[in-house]
């Protein structure tokens, strides 16, 4: 078994796949690792995580994972992920000079603190009091696992170390007068490697210390002092590029961030570009990521609207295939066993008149025409006031179509047996699923889903559609045909007879479902496999992509 975090042995006996992902926080070189009271304001669910689960779980191919980020808490990361022993190449850890593999259990207990310190535990922190003063602040992560402590002085912040879940302190920030002044990165030793200084973001390497690692090699730093983190990066990841073949391919989720280093690192390298709805998002083309997109040899979209808007940019006949990074299986709700018919209502992407009509419309066929029917308002925001503002904004729209408003009252939510008692009181409720999980235990409880938006939730679609469930759209997309596992408006006021099309007769609803199953295969795990294997060849024989001209 390839080591955890060692390079795949398998690089020179055929072609590697290595995967270069976008798990960045923000626009910054780091994980997004939280604390564990926060809520996520997006998944952690990509199309290379889905990528990465279904090469190594099904053996496409050979693969390698290349970590660009610092990630001192990886290791969560791929067991939350599912993939926790596939192989990957940190380019941090090569930084740092850490070749330590294996994670490793600790405590606070086991740092040194001043004799006279006292724990204070609080809902979501500890705290270290030091004669009446606030010494220090533990933070723990979604896994329970500590990874943060912030130092005080003078009731000012003067320290954060950032613990890596093998077992040492990886990186700490220094602040002056409560302001961050600069970071360090330290070996599993304790010994700092590099200083990246944030007025500017240059990096200067210790003296004492000034190599990383290449295997079990030390490989001198070719400078003392860099512009930036980019810098060094590049540098380490151009000596990781040795032990790699030329007919190696790389798979790369595309990002601003480092497009432009890998635009260069990788200049005479086959490439795979994977683009993501969600990256796309407000983001124009810079110059590095059009040379990307002009040298790849294949392009991997998620879905067909992300496609068309790469094609705009194309400058050549690049081959593009749409694989979605979402598989179908076949699963059952409970929604038959429910004394309440659940529509579940998708409504992130709505206009505000779209939503009002919506509400109206949802409304009154409850109120004139079913009475069992209740309407769960679906979003993916993570904003604490989320819900009530969304029932509100519920409330307001039945208000001025002249409707009870408590039809979407906010004390209670709905619950099973307001059928029994009053049938037009609080038959709105809310459902928050940042991530796909929440999506999933949420769908269950379905009849039908609708979602009017232009571009509707892929999950969603997929999740809808391995559960049977039938669709409501306005749009055509991969995952519904009309008639058959579901209906596509041409007008909003026809939504309430679609939804009672499959309310109202259990026989419609059963069709849709054998037809999601059916439509579903399309998407299961064997036939995205098939996909990539496609997408494999094509790039081993381009002979477009860069360097094989």
């Amino acid at each position: 078994m390839t080591p955890i975090g060692s390079s795949c042995d398998v690089r020179k006996e055929r072609a590697m796949q290595y995967f270069i992902p976008a798990w960045y926080q923000e626009n910054d070189w780091r994980e997004n690792e939280q604390v564990w009271y926060r809520s996520r304001t997006v998944t952690e669910f990509d199309d290379t995580v889905k990528q990465v689960q279904l090469f190594f779980r099904r053996k496409v191919a050979p693969l390698e994972v290349v970590l660009l980020s610092f990630s001192p808490n990886f290791r969560h990361f791929l067991h939350r992920q599912g993939v926790y022993h596939v192989p990957y190449w940190s380019c941090f850890d090569a930084m740092q000079g850490i070749s330590v593999r294996a994670m490793h259990t600790f405590s606070f207990h086991d740092l040194s603190w001043p004799e006279d310190v006292e724990f204070v535990y609080s809902p979501f922190a500890v705290l270290v009091m030091h004669n009446r003063e606030k010494y220090a602040e533990i933070s723990f992560a979604e896994d329970g696992n500590m990874f943060r402590v912030d130092l005080f002085r003078n009731g000012l912040m003067s320290a954060s170390n950032f613990y890596d879940d093998r077992g040492f302190v990886s990186q700490q920030i220094a602040y002056e007068n409560g302001v961050a002044s600069f970071q360090r990165y330290f070996d599993e030793q304790g010994v700092w490697k590099f200083a990246r200084y944030l007025e500017d973001g240059h990096v200067v390497i210790n003296p004492e210390s000034a190599f990383f690692l290449h295997g079990n090699e030390k490989v001198p730093y070719a400078k003392q002092r860099y512009q930036n983190l980019d810098e060094v990066i590049a540098e380490v990841l151009a000596d990781f590029l040795k032990d790699t073949s030329e007919e190696d391919v790389f798979t790369i989720a595309m990002h601003p961030l480092h497009s432009e280093l890998l635009n260069t690192v990788l200049k005479e390298r086959p490439k795979i570009l994977s683009f993501f709805e969600r990256r796309m998002e407000a983001h124009a083309f810079t110059e590095a990521e059009q040379e990307l997109l002009d040298s790849a040899g294949c392009i991997v979209a998620d879905k067909q609207s992300t496609a068309e808007e790469v094609k705009k940019h194309l400058h050549r006949d690049t081959p593009i295939r749409v694989i979605t990074p979402y598989e179908t299986r076949v699963e059952f709700g409970i929604s038959q066993h429910l004394q309440v018919q659940n529509i579940l209502a998708a409504c992130d992407d709505l206009s505000e008149e779209q939503f009002d009509r919506m509400i109206v419309l949802l409304g009154g066929y409850i109120r004139n025409q079913n009475h069992r029917a209740r309407v769960c308002l679906f979003t993916r925001s993570s904003k604490y006031d989320e819900k009530i503002g969304l029932l509100k904004r519920a409330q307001n729209a039945l208000s001025r179509a002249g409707m009870n408003p408590e039809m979407a009252g906010t004390e209670e939510g709905v619950r099973e047996n307001d059928v029994l008692e009053d049938p037009l009181v609080r038959v709105f409720s809310v459902a928050q699923c940042v991530d796909e999980m929440h999506v999933s235990r949420t769908l269950r409880e379905q009849r039908v889903v609708c979602d009017l938006s232009p571009l509707p939730d892929q999950f969603l679609e997929i999740s809808a559609m391995s559960m049977g469930i039938p669709q409501i759209t306005m749009q055509k997309t991969e995952y519904i045909e009309d008639g058959r596992n579901g209906k596509i408006l041409k007008d909003l006021s026809e939504l309430p007879e679609a939804a009672d099309y499959y309310l109202g007769s259990v026989a419609h609803f059963n069709e849709a479902q054998i037809a999601s199953y059916d439509l579903g295969s399309r998407f299961t795990a064997p036939e995205l496999e098939k996909a990539w294997k496609e997408v494999i060849q094509i790039d081993q024989h381009s002979g477009t992509a860069a360097g094989r001209e």
